[in-house]
C-alpha cells in the first residue's frame, strides 16, 4: 500500500520528464481498435479487412497484344428546301448579213425581210428533302503494338478476316493510345484512340441483297432529274 500523503501530480510530472529524456514515446489510454504507426497514421493494410494490394501497372512492350473494344454510334439529321423561279424574254432581229463572193465579203440582200426571233421562257423548280441516319458499330478486335512514340504513346494496328461459306467480313482498326488508358486486362475502348481509322467491309449474298448497282450510283451522283 502506498502512503496517501504522496503528491501524485509530482509523480506524473516526474514520469513525463523521464520519458522525454529516454526518447520513449508515451501513449495515453485509447479505446480505438485501429493500430497507429510511429507517425500516428492508421495503416490501411493492417486496418482494413477488404484491403488488397494494387499491383504496379505492367509495362507494355513492342508487339504486345491489346484488345480494342470498338463501340461507335452516330446519328445525323438533315433537311433542306429549295424554291427557284426563272423568267426570260428574248426579242432579236437580224438587220444585215454577209455573203462570200470569191475571196471578198459583201452585204447579202435579205429578200424576205429581216429575220426576227421573239419568245418568253418561264421555269419554276421546287424541291424538298429530309435525311435521317443512325449507325451503330460494336465488335472486339485484338491489336498489336507496332510502335512506341518518344512520349510513351502506343501505336496500335489490328486486322481481322472472317470467311463463312460465301460470306466474308473484314475489319481493320488503327490508332494511338496512352498507356494509362489501357486497363489491367489489356483492353481499351475505341473512344480512347487518337487518329482512329476503323474500317469494316463485308461481301456475300447478304451484302448483295441491299447494295446499289453502278447505274444506280451514277444516277444518284449526277441526278439529271
Amino acid at each position: 500500500m502506498l502512503p496517501s500523503s504522496i503528491n501524485w501530480s509530482v509523480v506524473v510530472i516526474f514520469a513525463v520528464v523521464a520519458s522525454a529524456c529516454t526518447n520513449t514515446p508515451v501513449f495515453g489510454q485509447r479505446s480505438s481498435l485501429y493500430q497507429r504507426n510511429e507517425q500516428g497514421a492508421i495503416p490501411l493494410a493492417t486496418s482494413s479487412l477488404t484491403y488488397r494490394e494494387v499491383l504496379p501497372p505492367k509495362k507494355i512492350q513492342l508487339h504486345d497484344l491489346i484488345t480494342i473494344v470498338v463501340i461507335e454510334r452516330s446519328q445525323s439529321s438533315n433537311s433542306g428546301e429549295f424554291d427557284g423561279k426563272k423568267n426570260a424574254t428574248l426579242d432579236a432581229q437580224l438587220k444585215s448579213w454577209f455573203e462570200l463572193d470569191g475571196l471578198n465579203l459583201k452585204p447579202a440582200p435579205q429578200a424576205d425581210g429581216d429575220p426576227r426571233v421573239n419568245g418568253t421562257y418561264n421555269n419554276q423548280f421546287r424541291a424538298e428533302g429530309e435525311l435521317e441516319t443512325r449507325q451503330a458499330l460494336q465488335f472486339n478486335i485484338t491489336a498489336s503494338v507496332v510502335d512506341i512514340r518518344p512520349n510513351g504513346n502506343l501505336v496500335l494496328e489490328a486486322r481481322k478476316r472472317i470467311r463463312h461459306n460465301d460470306e466474308t467480313l473484314e475489319a481493320s482498326v488503327a490508332g494511338i493510345v496512352r498507356p494509362e488508358d489501357i486497363n489491367p486486362g489489356n483492353r481499351v475502348t475505341s473512344d480512347a484512340l487518337a487518329e482512329p481509322m476503323i474500317e469494316l467491309y463485308s461481301a456475300g449474298h447478304v451484302r448483295d441483297s441491299y447494295r446499289r448497282g453502278w447505274l444506280h450510283k451514277a444516277y444518284d451522283r449526277f441526278a439529271p432529274f
